[in-house]
């Protein structure tokens, strides 16, 4: 039955096997959400779309217009010209006969797209696994030196998220339980890279926030701002895809000297694998209208240009210990 549903997958999606085959791999970012009509959004009390100003025809107009300060040397890094097929990415979430999009599925699409993207990257080639193994192999007090500038960033994400995603309790109000109610389930989440530095024995305040995590922080809040559909897609960028197995550094660490010093990102993985932190972009999605051009694209946007920036912040990591 599975290679008859793989078969049909494309050209007959609601044949009873092709549905089998999706409902046994659902919990994983492997589909997208057909788009709904526009009559299946009557009768709800959905978030509406506000006017929005921002140009996001090439990465840099929506740079200057999208009132987010960016380091110089990540302007310099950042794209020219958009890469991703954007008609391709917008046409699946197009509601039909109007210029809407739905938002799930540009949510829901954006995310597998995501996935495919990271394939070809050298963020889904496991680059900075691979590294991390290299330089314990060579050095293994410059690993730790590494592993501490890779906390300093999970700290200062974890430091600073819930705050900056507090203006969405305002500007997302149809959905404020369920964002106060994660931004509760992060609350603290700093203190278990706290350990992490405690246990590898290095001063956290020694090592700075890298340019490109600084920028993931400011647009999302941002976003919580301008945008509940880019607040919410961009919150995959936080969150793994799909939590399974271990943590990626966890794993690395525990080959090291020290594998007692995984247990601070062992911890932080297992509250987001338990409590499911993978879902909320589209749980949030659940309660948007039909949104316009101006949202989709300024979240496709940010979507693009966000992983290109840190994927050029895991390399430009690996560029500084020459190994």
């Amino acid at each position: 039955w599975i290679l008859d549903a793989t078969r049909r997958l494309q050209s007959h999606p609601s044949s009873p096997n092709v549905q089998r085959f999706i409902h046994d791999l659902k919990d994983y970012p492997i589909f997208y959400i057909q788009t709904r009509k526009l009559e299946d959004f009557k009768g709800q009390d959905l978030q509406p779309c506000t006017e929005l100003t921002i140009d996001s025809s090439t990465p840099a107009q929506l740079l200057s217009t999208f009132g987010c300060e960016i380091a110089d040397e990540l302007k310099a890094e950042a794209l020219s010209a958009w890469t991703w097929d954007w008609e391709k990415i917008l046409s699946k979430a197009r509601i039909e006969g109007t210029d809407l999009y739905d938002p799930l599925s540009l949510i829901s699409y954006l995310i597998c797209y995501r996935l495919e993207w990271e394939s070809g990257s050298w963020t889904g080639h496991d680059g900075l696994g691979q590294f991390l193994e290299n330089l314990l192999n060579h050095d293994e007090e410059q690993f730790f030196q590494a592993i501490g500038w890779i906390s300093k960033q999970s700290w200062y994400v974890t430091s600073t998220s819930c705050q900056g995603m507090q203006p969405a309790l305002t500007h997302f109000d149809k959905a404020s339980e369920l964002i106060h109610h994660y931004i509760c389930d992060e609350a603290g989440h700093y203190k278990f890279m706290e350990q992490v530095f405690q246990d590898i024995n290095l001063d956290k305040d020694v090592f700075p926030v890298a340019p490109g995590t600084k920028w993931l922080l400011a647009a999302h809040k941002q976003t919580a701002v301008l945008s509940p559909l880019a607040f919410s897609a961009m919150l995959n960028l936080f969150e793994a895809a799909y939590y399974e197995g271990q943590d990626p550094i966890s794993r690395v660490i525990k080959l090291s000297s020290r594998p007692h010093a995984a247990e601070g990102y062992d911890l932080h993985y297992k509250v987001n694998q338990e409590h499911r932190h993978c879902d909320m972009p589209l749980k949030l999605a659940n309660f948007l209208a039909p949104q316009t051009y101006a949202h989709a694209s300024l979240t496709l946007g940010l979507f693009e240009l966000t992983l290109n920036i840190l994927d050029f912040t895991e390399k430009r990591l690996a560029k500084t210990f020459q190994i």
